[in-house]
Parts: C-alpha cells; structure tokens; sequence
C-alpha cells in the first residue's frame, strides 16, 4: 500500500471521528490564489447532490464520484447494489433537502438530508446520511457514505 494511502486513510478516519464529536459546520482551508472561499464546500455540495440524485435515478454513471473501493452503509448494513442509500426502493426522483459540509485539507465530509420518490405520490421517502469525500486533481471522490432511513413524513 503507498504510503499517501495509508495517511489518507489515517486522515479520514480522524476527521470522520472529529466531525462526530462537534456541531457541524462550515470550515474551509485556506483558498488558492485565485479561488473563491468556499468553492471547495459548493463543489463537495455539488459532487454528494450529483451523487444523490444520479443514485435516485438510477444512473451508473454516478460511479465516477466514487474513489476506488468506496463502501455504503445503509440502515447498519453494508451495501454493494444499487439502491445504495437508504430510503431509495428503485429508480425515481430525489432531492437534497439539507446540506452542511466542512473541508480540511483535502479532506470533507457532509451531512445531508435527502428525499426518494417513486411511483406512489403518496410514498416520499426522508433520509439523511454523512459522507466522507477526497480531493483528487478530477475533483472531490466519494470514499464512505453511510445512511438511514427517517420514517415517511407525516405517519
């Protein structure tokens, strides 16, 4: 195992554990010369929503904001098949609904609240789930996500 792998693994495992332990935010690193603050929170806001909202549909071409060996917990147990996240019963339409992220480095993670909607009109399912992404030089990569089914709004 390259030794980057090892640190990066280090790495996500102590911020995943910090971002549990405190009320979440939004911290960004230092911005490049050039960059805007926050471009790399919008553009980790904008990988997961990708993320969401292909895995609804049902697409797999949301596999590319995955980094290699990515893994899903869904309900406490692991998954492998699409539907990856919770709540989602089949192809149809999602939405995030909530965001907070933070970044370290070129490390983030982010808490979401997300919406599945199926055929039923009447059978919108509610979620929320935390995922935990990397910075390569293609853009942030999805490494863990992990996420639990809310009861059906209103019930």
């Amino acid at each position: 195992m390259p030794r980057w792998t090892a640190r990066s693994r280090s790495a996500l495992l102590a911020l995943a554990l910090a971002a549990c332990a405190r009320p979440a935010g939004i911290l960004v690193r230092p911005a490049p010369v050039g960059a805007m603050p926050g471009d790399d929170v919008a553009a980790v806001r904008a990988a997961v929503t990708a993320f969401v909202l292909g895995e609804a549909r049902g697409e797999e071409s949301v596999d590319t904001l995955l980094a290699r060996g990515a893994d899903f917990v869904a309900a406490g147990v692991p998954v492998a098949n699409r539907p990856r996240l919770a709540g989602m019963a089949g192809p149809g339409l999602g939405s995030v609904v909530e965001f907070r992220g933070q970044v370290a480095g070129d490390v983030a993670w982010a808490v979401v609240a997300y919406t599945w909607q199926g055929g039923d009109p009447a059978g919108a399912e509610f979620a929320r789930a935390t995922f935990v992404l990397t910075r390569v030089p293609a853009g942030w990569r999805i490494h863990h996500v992990h996420a639990s089914h809310v009861e059906r709004w209103g019930r």
